[in-house]
Parts: structure tokens; C-alpha cells; sequence
């Protein structure tokens, strides 16, 4: 590589001349990660237009029981393997699986009248009846994609986190993470703009194909990193051991009312994400009758969210912090989820639910999100491995499923739109009273320990 190229890069992202092959070969990892599963996502939610709303708190009680699942088994593999060694087998694992779905979803396209024995969820007690097999795949596929995107982030973190000292991290990670929201930015308007001419079906197949380069990368990474075995990682990770169980994170996180506002805080998040997920479902099901329009709509709103995502992450977020404090940076967007509901109740209306949806989840990337985690800034060790691992799996999975329901509730009672819209505005409002709250006491405790890790 030339030097002129090195200097620009060490210049502009602090990267030196021997780290650049193995940062440029994390950054394309992490890129054809999110690119694979952004060609994915839109499909799904596409799949998921032809699922009854009612019906979703199944799919969602699945993918809860599913990750639990999965979790349990890749903490059991890993336990026994290098994470180096097993990644390989895991995305060829999933390769396999993309391969089966697109022969089932050819096989059984959208409108056949194919049928199977299939248990009926929502009768009671259940009862086994004939469910059209391009159904089934479609709730099979809603739940598997949910347990990949679960596996793909995380993992690649671990990984890379055993490649790179800590040192490198710090410096380092934010350009790789950029590699993310490029891949969740261009995959899914890339593909908006074909799959008209290809088939839905065959956006599986490019899925694959993007996701088998990330093989070849951890490969390339297996054989020209080695920060992470230096003496100082060893003794960091001695040293970083927080031993007790997975229960013991349930016990740190309800004997401190500072963790206690943060699991509620990821509560009331998700709830709101709810509410505009199934009206988003709803409204582009009635608005389009074939799978590919709904997948480019999906894909358009994806790629537009992702494209401001990248430009927020750069300028945005960090001069919001370093001006406003963390107060605004968390209360920001609860405070305009409140008149959001309320624009959302006057106009239930497809592009409301879009524009809405583009702006909500932009701000989660630019402010929400990254406010969230400055808050583990302020607490110690203990509490920032076990309660942070709880909150953001079994809190926020839970809350999930807890929120699918609750939303299914108020429709059954008779609630519309307009209405369940005016009840998310008042949990906009008790957010943005959590996020006040949270934002004064991480300020606090960073004052009161400025070296507070």
C-alpha cells in the first residue's frame, strides 16, 4: 500500500501503517456483516405483513424463546472453543440456512395455496389445522433472522475484541464500526433497487454471497492480528474475571435504583418501538399486495435510517454530549416521541408512520443509543458486566414480548391507531421523565468520581 495512502489514514483515523490491512479486513467484515442482514431484514418485514397483527406476540414470544436458546448453546460452544476457531462453522452454519429458506420460499411463494399441519396459536386450547406452508416459512424465517442479528453483532465484537489489545480499541473501533453502518446504509437501498427485476427470493442468494466473504476475513484476521495475546491482555483479562453466575446480575440489578431507572428506561424504549413497528406492518400490508413492494418500501425506510445514522455518528452525537450534556442527549427524542404520537394520532396515515419512523429510529443511532451506553460509564466493574448483560438481553427481549402483548391488549379492548398513539404519548412521557432523571445522576457521579471508568 502506498505511503501517501498510510499517512491519510493515519492522519485522519489514527491507524498506523501495520494495523491498516487487519482494521481495513475488520472493516469489510463488519460492512458485509450488516449488509447481509439489511438484505435480509426487509424480507422479513415484508413476511410480516402477511401475518395478522394479533399474531405477532407468537412470532415475538418465539424469537424470545429461540435466543434464549441459541444464547445458552454459543455460551456452551464457545466455553469449549476459540471463538477464532469456531466462527467459521457458525456462518457457514447460517450460510446453509439462508440456502434452505430460498428454496422454500421458491417453492411456496407468496399467494400458494399449499397447505400443512400446523399448530393454531391464537385458539385455545390449541389445535393442529391446515396452515399454508408459505406461512409457516414466513414465521420460521421472522424468527430465525432475529436469532442471526442477535448472533452477528455480538459475536463479531468478541472476536475482534480477542484480535486487537486495548489500546487498539480505543482507537481503532469507532473506524471499524463506521464499516457497520455503511453495509446497514448501502445493503438494503442496493437491493430496493433490484429486486423487482430479481425476486425477493433471490435477494437470499446475494445474502449469502455478501455473507460468505466475512469467512475469508476472519481468516485474514486469524493470521495478521495478535493484540489481543500480548502480556498486558493476559493480565487484563485475569484481572477482568467477574465471576458469580448469570443470576447474580439480577440480584446487582435490583439492589441499586440508579440500574434499576436504566432497565426501565430500556422498558419504555421498547414499547414505543413497538407501537410503531406494528403500525408500520399494518399500514404497508394494506398499502401493497406483493412481496417485492413491500420488501422495497421496507428497504427504502431501512437505507434512508442507516444513511443519517452514518452521517449522526460522525458530527452529531459527540457535539450534542460536549454541549448539551447527557440530560439532552437522553431526553432529546422521548421529548419528541410526545408530539410524535400525537401527529401519529391525528394522521394514521402510511407516510406519517414512515417520516416518523425514519426520524425516531436516526435519533436512536445518533442520540438515544450512544446516551444509553455513556451511562454504564459512571458505574463500577461489577455492575457494568453483570447488570449491563441482564438489562440488554433479558430485560430488553423480555420487554419485547411483555410490549407484543400489551399492544395486542389494547386492540382487543377496542383501540385503534389513534388511539394506542395517544397512549404511547404518555409513555413518551414518562421516557422522557426516566431520561431527565438518569441524565442528572450519571452527571452527578461523574463529578463526584471524575476517574469513574
Amino acid at each position: 500500500m502506498s505511503a501517501a495512502v498510510e499517512n491519510f489514514f493515519k492522519k485522519t483515523a489514527k491507524i498506523e501503517s501495520h494495523e491498516l490491512r487487519a482494521i481495513l479486513v475488520s472493516f469489510v467484515y463488519l460492512f458485509c456483516l450488516m449488509a447481509s442482514y439489511y438484505t435480509m431484514r426487509p424480507l422479513r418485514d415484508a413476511l410480516a405483513s402477511e401475518v395478522a397483527s394479533e399474531d405477532l406476540k407468537f412470532l415475538w414470544t418465539g424469537t424470545f424463546v429461540a435466543s434464549t436458546i441459541a444464547a445458552l448453546v454459543f455460551g456452551w460452544v464457545v466455553s469449549r472453543y476459540k471463538i477464532s476457531s469456531c466462527l467459521p462453522w457458525i456462518y457457514g452454519f447460517f450460510i446453509i440456512n439462508i440456502a434452505i429458506f430460498y428454496v422454500l420460499m421458491g417453492g411456496y411463494p407468496l399467494g400458494s395455496t399449499d397447505t400443512m399441519t400446523a399448530p393454531v396459536l391464537n385458539a385455545w386450547p390449541i389445535v393442529f389445522a391446515p396452515v399454508k406452508v408459505s406461512t409457516v416459512v414466513a414465521c420460521v424465517y421472522y424468527v430465525w433472522l432475529s436469532v442471526f442479528n442477535m448472533f452477528v453483532v455480538s459475536v463479531f465484537w468478541s472476536f475482534l475484541a480477542d484480535r486487537y489489545s486495548k489500546d487498539q480499541s480505543k482507537r481503532l473501533f469507532g473506524f471499524v464500526a463506521g464499516g457497520g453502518s455503511a453495509g446497514a446504509a448501502l445493503g438494503p437501498l442496493a437491493t430496493a433497487a433490484i429486486v423487482n427485476d430479481l425476486g425477493v427470493e433471490n435477494m437470499l442468494l446475494i445474502a449469502a454471497i455478501v455473507l460468505s466473504i466475512t469467512i475469508f476475513c476472519i481468516r485474514d484476521l486469524n493470521q495478521h492480528t495478535t493484540g489481543g495475546h500480548s502480556e498486558e491482555a493476559k493480565l487484563e483479562k485475569a484481572k477482568g474475571k467477574v465471576g458469580g453466575s448469570s443470576w447474580s446480575g439480577f440480584a446487582t440489578l435490583f439492589k441499586d435504583p440508579y440500574l434499576i431507572a436504566i432497565a426501565v428506561f430500556v422498558m419504555l424504549y421498547t414499547f414505543i418501538s413497538t407501537i410503531f413497528y406494528v403500525a408500520q406492518v399494518d399500514l404497508v400490508r394494506a398499502a401493497f399486495e406483493t412481496r417485492e413492494a413491500r420488501y422495497a418500501v421496507n428497504a427504502i425506510v431501512d437505507g434512508v435510517v442507516n444513511g443519517l445514522a452514518i452521517f449522526t455518528q460522525l458530527f452529531v452525537t459527540s457535539r450534542i454530549a460536549g454541549r448539551w450534556g447527557m440530560v439532552f442527549l437522553l431526553a432529546c427524542m422521548p421529548a419528541f416521541m410526545i408530539f410524535a404520537f400525537f401527529a401519529l394520532s391525528a394522521f394514521p396515515v402510511l407516510m406519517m408512520i414512515l417520516s416518523l419512523q425514519v426520524v425516531r429510529r436516526a435519533g436512536n443511532y445518533a442520540m438515544t443509543r450512544p446516551g444509553r451506553e455513556m451511562l454504564w460509564t459512571v458505574v463500577d466493574r461489577d455492575r457494568k458486566y453483570k447488570a449491563k448483560n441482564v438489562i440488554d438481553t433479558s430485560v430488553y427481549r423480555g420487554a419485547d414480548l411483555i410490549n407484543i402483548w400489551i399492544e395486542n391488549g389494547l386492540r382487543s379492548a377496542g383501540f385503534g391507531l389513534a388511539q394506542i398513539a395517544l397512549v404511547g404519548s404518555g409513555v413518551a412521557a414518562a421516557w422522557c421523565g426516566v431520561s431527565i432523571w438518569l441524565g442528572k445522576t450519571a452527571e452527578k457521579r461523574k463529578s463526584e468520581n471524575p476517574e469513574a471508568a
